[in-house]
């Protein structure tokens, strides 16, 4: 999350999510506007639009208990069902995805893992290295280590602002 106060991240990885996430809008943007138009307004038989609106309505009220309302009146707890089977209904996954995707979890920790433990290698190769330079050395070492932060942060700094400044133009081309 950004700070309100300042341009600062939570996390350092937050500005490269920030950038990417920009880059997908823009790109949404310009695909919705460059696709033919298409009859946004689908006719539902009543039963269908009434089911809609039981699921909206399933819908709002989990949003309204997320967001923090502690107390639920019990005769509302019915009203989630709707919402509850559809999720359900939707979400069944085949014997054979189930599978695909435990074993792309397994996979994908294996691959962790190995990540893992490759940076603890590296960490104590560069604390042998580091112990035996002179004093100097690591002064030099952290100056350039200093100064190459420095460069990524204005280099990160001008793309941001690239890309705001594109979203920018989009938004008053679109308006």
């Amino acid at each position: 999350m950004m700070h309100q106060d300042t341009d600062e991240f939570d996390y350092p990885g937050c500005t490269f999510a920030y950038q990417e996430f920009v880059k997908a809008v823009v790109a949404y943007n310009k695909k919705l506007n460059s696709s033919t138009s298409v009859q946004k307004n689908i006719k539902l038989n009543q039963e269908m639009e009434k089911t809609r609106k039981i699921i909206v309505k399933s819908f709002s009220l989990a949003r309204t208990i997320y967001e923090g309302s502690s107390q639920m009146h019990p005769s509302k707890e019915s009203d989630l069902n709707a919402g509850a089977e559809f999720l359900e209904s939707n979400t069944a996954l085949s014997i054979q995805q189930e599978a695909r995707y435990k074993w792309e979890t397994v996979r994908n920790a294996c691959s962790y893992l190995e990540r893992l433990k490759m940076n603890e290698e590296r960490e104590g190769l560069a604390r042998k290295v580091m112990g035996n330079m002179s004093v100097e050395q690591q002064s030099d070492l952290k100056s350039f280590y200093n100064m190459m932060g420095h460069i990524y942060s204005e280099v990160s700094e001008r793309k941001l602002q690239h890309i705001v400044n594109e979203v920018l133009s989009f938004l008053d081309l679109s308006a």
